[in-house]
């Protein structure tokens, strides 16, 4: 992932430098940075963090590296649900999003009742598709709106 190197480069970091603030190994690192592995959004929230970037930079989908404002909303709050208000929002029901995602309605549930991880593909697809940020899917920003797209 050109961004990851990019953004650790600027920063004079070697790979095992970030990998130890992340509490990971540099090898579990390096894939990420080659693209080799998924990142978690548990990761991804991380890595925002540490260089103060919105997850919408890291994944290429802005040039804008501005962090979104922090959202006040708590995501341990069971009923706050963005992917189901937005699905709704649009008048979509699981399995109408599940097909344009191409996965089965069962397996788009579980996002949306939070018991698995969206993979990164997932995210970028949906936050493309809802024209939203990546980063208030996740609950970082409360700004519903992105940055500018590439």
């Amino acid at each position: 992932m050109n961004r990851l190197k990019e953004l650790r480069l600027e920063n004079n970091l070697l790979q095992k430098e970030i990998a130890k603030e992340l509490y990971m190994s540099q090898t579990g690192y390096s894939q990420y940075e080659v693209g080799t592995n998924d990142i978690s959004t548990t990761m991804l929230k991380r890595i925002a963090k540490f260089y103060n970037v919105s997850i919408d930079y890291l994944l290429c989908l802005t040039d804008n590296k501005k962090a979104y404002s922090k959202s006040i909303i708590n995501i341990a709050d069971n009923n706050i649900n963005r992917l189901r208000e937005i699905r709704e929002d649009r008048d979509l029901n699981q399995t109408e999003v599940a097909k344009i995602l191409g996965m089965s309605q069962t397996g788009y549930s579980a996002y949306e009742t939070r018991d698995n991880d969206i993979p990164t593909r997932v995210l970028i697809k949906l936050a493309i598709f809802y024209n939203v940020s990546i980063d208030y899917l996740l609950y970082i920003t409360d700004e519903r709106k992105p940055f500018s797209r590439k």
